[in-house]
């Protein structure tokens, strides 16, 4: 059986240099910008419009589905979801909106005729405004997020340090989900707005061990280490769970996009806001000795 406390001391974040385990997670982050702007971001049906098919019944491999609605309708864009077991669950097909929902409809009524199936329009314009009102949401979210962090820590550094960790968690995912073709949807932006949540609140247990508890800087890194990694490792298993078990393509994503959040919070935690809280507190001791000593 694995005992945390041994993990933690073979890690020993503690004795490593603050420049790399600092420097690291910026670098990432920074990358991470650039693939969001090179790659951009692809939005679901329910933010971009157009139809999602539901088929139950099917037995059709997703993957040959996908290439054959792509060459009938002409276009690359459509994204076929099957279960793992071909007829263990529905079958979901997002199609956008630039292909007319009425062709849609016949097309799947003349190929597939013994097949349960449903159809889900968006309008475009509809979904522009979830869109919007989706961004509105984060970026309301992050502010609230930093006025309380403010309030609580009182302090620049361990206060900023804190608002980057929740914005290098965001973009890295934000980064993941371009790379990997992972759509933002309304499911995907509930996970990031979660996301915020769970790093404010990882960062902050961090934060207030060190600046508000009194002993040994050491001791106090690896204590907070010890409940943080037990807090996600904790709600990895629940996502990688989800996962597994989920046959619905918003389960499935609100999962992934959580279990790559709760592994890149670990990364910024534990080497980024850890890194610059132990100089900010080592430099602060040490500016304390002197101002002792000039006395």
């Amino acid at each position: 059986m694995i005992n945390l406390d041994d993990v933690i001391d073979k890690i020993n974040i503690t004795q490593r240099d603050k420049k790399i385990i600092i420097g690291i997670p910026i670098i990432i982050f920074i990358l991470s910008i650039s693939v969001i702007a090179l790659n951009g971001l692809s939005f679901g049906t329910d933010l971009e419009g157009g139809t999602m098919v539901t088929l139950t019944n099917f037995t059709t491999d997703g993957n040959e589905l996908q290439a054959e609605l792509r060459d009938h309708f002409g276009t690359a864009d459509i994204t076929v979801k099957s279960p793992t077991n071909i007829g263990s669950g529905p079958t979901y097909v997002e199609i956008p909106s630039n292909i007319d929902s009425d062709d849609v409809q016949e097309y799947f009524g003349e190929k597939y005729p013994g097949t349960d199936v449903s159809f889900s329009m968006f309008d475009p314009t509809v979904t522009s405004q979830f869109k919007s009102e989706a961004m509105k949401a984060i970026i309301l979210a992050f502010i609230a997020m930093s006025i309380i962090v403010f309030i609580v820590f009182r302090t620049p550094i361990p206060s900023l340090t804190v608002v980057l960790s929740a914005i290098s968690d965001i973009t890295i995912t934000v980064a993941l989900m371009s790379a990997l073709g992972i759509n933002l949807t309304l499911g995907t932006i509930a996970a990031l707005l979660m996301v915020i949540g769970y790093s404010v609140d990882s960062n902050i247990l961090l934060t207030t061990r060190l600046l508000k508890r009194r002993g040994e800087l050491v001791p106090k890194v690896k204590n907070a280490m010890k409940t943080g990694f037990t807090m996600t490792i904790t709600t990895l298993c629940a996502m990688l769970a989800l996962y597994i078990v989920s046959s619905h393509p918003t389960l499935e994503s609100i999962s992934i996009v959580l279990i790559f959040a709760l592994s890149i919070d670990l990364m910024n935690t534990w080497c980024l806001n850890t890194g610059i809280l132990m100089w900010f507190l080592e430099r602060q001791h040490t500016d304390q000795k002197k101002r002792r000593s000039g006395s």
